[in-house]
């Protein structure tokens, strides 16, 4: 196992829950149907935090039925921002875009039930929306899923469950369910005999740093300790091989 202070660091940030996110679309995404340039619109604004701007931009496609732009609009809702302020108006936006199998509106749903903003704290809902988001692939829902299993929200504790979707995750390209499974495999977590892996700790810790993820440098001392330079080496080539086939030859 790691050691206290690291793992105090740990509860305190590292392995932080996921955050609500907004849908970002490419300018082909629907290039006949004049969709793309105010949601593009509506994207530039976010990113000069002209939240008023990207409502306005957002709001006739989400009353058009655009859930990608309902999923936006109930972001910004659920922040106040460019809005007043409203779970209500959130969650009707978010539910109207879930309906339409929007991943991002099902895993914000369950964000709002998981943390009990807008609606009773229900770690049981949050697991369904989270479930569903997952079933549509979207890394972030894959991540909360193993967070549940990790901490025992609602349900029993279980590490090779919580493994599972972080492994999930991890392959999807979350940064963070990679670094979750890096920490996993350095603890002996999720294994049967409560085995350390720290080459696969390390390749794992090493793709979440490539990938830009801040404290995956902690693991990594850990994993390097109790490896040669050589095989770090090593390690790091496979690390990027990881990378270079979409995550198809990482180690699970």
């Amino acid at each position: 196992m790691l050691n206290g202070d690291f793992s105090l660091e740990f509860w305190q940030g590292v392995a932080t829950r996921a955050v609500r996110i907004f849908t970002v679309i490419v300018a082909f995404a629907h290039p006949t149907s004049g969709f793309a340039n105010p949601f593009e619109a509506g994207l530039n604004a976010m990113e000069r935090e002209h939240y008023a701007t990207a409502f306005r931009a957002w709001k006739g496609l989400a009353e058009d039925g655009e859930a990608e732009a309902q999923n936006n609009i109930a972001y910004l809702y659920e922040r106040g921002y460019g809005v007043k302020q409203s779970y209500t108006r959130a969650i009707e936006w978010y539910k109207k875009a879930a309906a339409q199998k929007s991943p991002e509106a099902i895993y914000n749903l369950g964000m709002l039930a998981y943390d009990g903003y807008g609606m009773r704290q229900d770690y049981l809902a949050a697991r369904r929306y989270f479930i569903e988001a997952a079933e549509l692939e979207l890394a972030d829902a894959h991540y909360m899923l193993g967070l549940i299993f990790y901490q025992g929200h609602g349900l029993q504790l279980n590490y090779t469950r919580a493994k599972t979707h972080f492994l999930d995750a991890a392959k999807l390209g979350s940064p963070k369910g990679q670094f979750m499974v890096a920490l996993m495999l350095q603890n002996g977590e999720g294994h049967p005999a409560a085995k350390t892996e720290p080459l696969k700790s390390f390749i794992w810790g090493m793709v979440s740093k490539i990938n830009g993820y801040p404290r995956a440098d902690n693991v990594l001392e850990f994993s390097k300790m109790q490896l040669s330079q050589s095989v770090q080496v090593k390690a790091t080539e496979l690390a990027q091989k990881c990378l270079d086939t979409g995550y198809a030859s990482c180690p699970t």
